[in-house]
């Protein structure tokens, strides 16, 4: 069994701490992304050959944003050159700001089945120090909107961020907790060269958590999940 990841690279901003292959475009040509989706999965026909794909993954930038036509004509693609599984898991990375619940039931409709949302962090103050262009109301509310759509969703959250306390982080992690499905993904704030953040830490415009505090961090998430059934990243 394999698994594909398909990335769609377009933002509609981007944010201080991201390194990923991501942009901000003014226009896109969908047609032309959609043919060189298409083209490439034909490019590795004999190695999808006789496959079966347990996992299909479109990630970002926000796949949310791209026509759920191109997503639904690479999902017939890859299902003409090779077999699905009949539990196939069938991803799209999304923000809380492009989850409009009418798109959302149309990507399900080309065979989406779950939906993983970048909500990154549950207070305002740190949403805006993230670059983030929602708030954590409508995180929750996206949140809610997704889980009406699917019933297999997740959302990110970042901790270790600066200025945060494990006090803070244990509240917004129960939070999270109490309207989360099966699966929450937690990542540590890193700070990675080319990034604006990168720039900002060196000129000294925040301080990042130390290593001890770092690990403390981690801990208590540790100790969080052995409460529940959760998978974590």
């Amino acid at each position: 069994m394999i698994a594909i990841y398909i990335h769609w690279p377009f933002c509609k901003s981007k944010c201080p701490y991201c390194d990923f292959n991501s942009h901000v475009a003014e226009k896109i040509n969908y047609v032309d992304w959609q043919s060189a989706y298409l083209r490439e999965i034909e490019y590795f026909s004999s190695y999808l050959h006789n496959k079966k794909i347990a996992s299909i993954y479109f990630g970002g930038g926000t796949p949310t944003l791209m026509p759920p036509f191109i997503a639904g004509a690479i999902i017939e693609k890859l299902r003409s050159k090779a077999s699905f599984t009949d539990d196939i898991e069938i991803t799209l990375e999304g923000n809380p700001t492009s989850t409009e619940v009418a798109k959302l039931k149309d990507f399900k409709s080309f065979g989406v089945n779950r939906v993983s949302l970048g909500v990154q962090a549950l207070n305002d103050s740190d949403l805006k120090f993230l670059g983030r262009e929602h708030s954590a109301s409508e995180a929750k509310k996206a949140v809610e909107k997704a889980a009406g759509v699917f019933s297999n969703y997740s959302f990110d959250l970042i901790y270790a961020r600066p200025q945060q306390t494990i006090a803070a982080w244990q509240t917004e992690l129960e939070e999270a907790m109490s309207f989360a499905a099966n699966h929450i993904s937690l990542y540590q704030l890193t700070i990675e060269k080319g990034t604006k953040f990168y720039t900002d830490y060196v000129q000294g415009k925040f301080a990042m958590p130390d290593d001890e505090l770092a690990a403390d961090f981690y801990q208590l998430t540790n100790d969080l999940q052995k409460n529940y059934l959760w998978k974590w990243v």
